[in-house]
């Protein structure tokens, strides 16, 4: 699947720097370029893109036992022996799940606390529901830097992100505001759930919530596992995308950042949780039978900039 990306897209973007955000070799990719296969070979490569799917969707954590037994569900005809002896030759295998791990924030702050309305909500029903906050941290240089995004909960689809030297408030208003954008500027009555960290909790925040009629909502004190959705995002792109990479500068991480969300995970990535579709292929099927033809001009931001 990373491979088949990679071609349809090489003469827009560098191989090397796709290979490199999508966790894959440089070498693996002109390898098969250059192949050309018999047919046990084209079925063998046929059958390596169902099972990198299947490990993705899987966030790597499949082992070859799993993997064969979600192929045999989806109906393809794969012995276990020859799904191991396909992982191998693609060099994936099950990891030990160590879950994820939110990272604690400011929350001993002066400012007040919004309710947790995703306890309430439960499960979204539809788009625009709920969208949830967050802001992690990667090496750039000698320094760190923030990228702060906003996600909606029943698409999966990252609305709006930004980057930035300082994790405050106006690196958390860039990314909401480009939400905000995506969406043709209606937000109003949307759920904005995040941590307890100042920055969600400042004035600033809180007002333009306010000012969008959106509805602030906190996970619980000492407890951020309420937005799994968007940890698990931040946990494939690390694990998968920017694990022990050191960006050179600003620019090279906005790169890879927009290459990664824009054009990989909302428009490429399938989920599980939302029919083994990729976020915007997901919205457009939400919003056609709901009147939303307008939403489709707002399926694609360029944020590069």
């Amino acid at each position: 699947m990373k491979f088949e990306f990679i071609g349809k897209h090489r003469s827009l973007y560098d191989v090397v720097e796709m290979c490199e955000t999508l966790g894959v070799s440089t070498s693996g990719y002109y390898r098969r370029e250059r192949s050309e296969p018999s047919f046990r070979q084209s079925e063998d490569e046929s059958l390596k893109e169902k099972i990198l799917e299947v490990h993705d969707q899987a966030v790597g954590d499949y082992g070859h036992r799993p993997v064969h037994r979600h192929l045999l569900e989806d109906g393809v005809n794969c012995g276990r022996d020859r799904t191991l002896r396909l992982m191998n030759e693609l060099q994936i295998s099950g990891r030990q799940s160590k879950g994820y791990k939110p990272q604690g924030t400011d929350s001993a702050h002066d400012f007040g606390y919004s309710p947790n309305l995703l306890k309430a909500l439960g499960q979204t029903r539809r788009c625009d529901e709920a969208w949830v906050a967050d802001t992690t941290y990667l090496r750039v240089g000698l320094q760190w830097m923030y990228l702060a995004t906003v996600m909606d909960l029943h698409s999966r689809r990252i609305l709006g992100w930004s980057v930035s030297p300082s994790n405050d408030t106006a690196l958390i208003l860039e990314a909401l505001k480009a939400a905000v954008a995506t969406r043709g500027s209606k937000a109003s009555g949307i759920i904005h759930h995040s941590d307890r960290g100042s920055t969600y909790a400042s004035y600033a925040y809180q007002n333009y919530l306010f000012a969008l009629d959106m509805n602030s909502s906190m996970s619980a004190k000492g407890n951020c596992y309420d937005n799994a959705a968007k940890e698990s995002f931040y946990g494939r792109f690390k694990s998968g995308s920017v694990r022990e990479r050191i960006f050179l500068d600003e620019a090279e991480l906005r790169r890879h950042v927009f290459l990664y969300i824009e054009m990989f995970y909302n428009r490429f990535r399938k989920h599980s949780s939302i029919g083994y579709k990729n976020p915007i292929q997901f919205e457009r099927d939400f919003f056609a039978p709901h009147g939303g033809q307008s939403k489709e001009r707002y399926l694609y931001q360029d944020q590069t900039n």
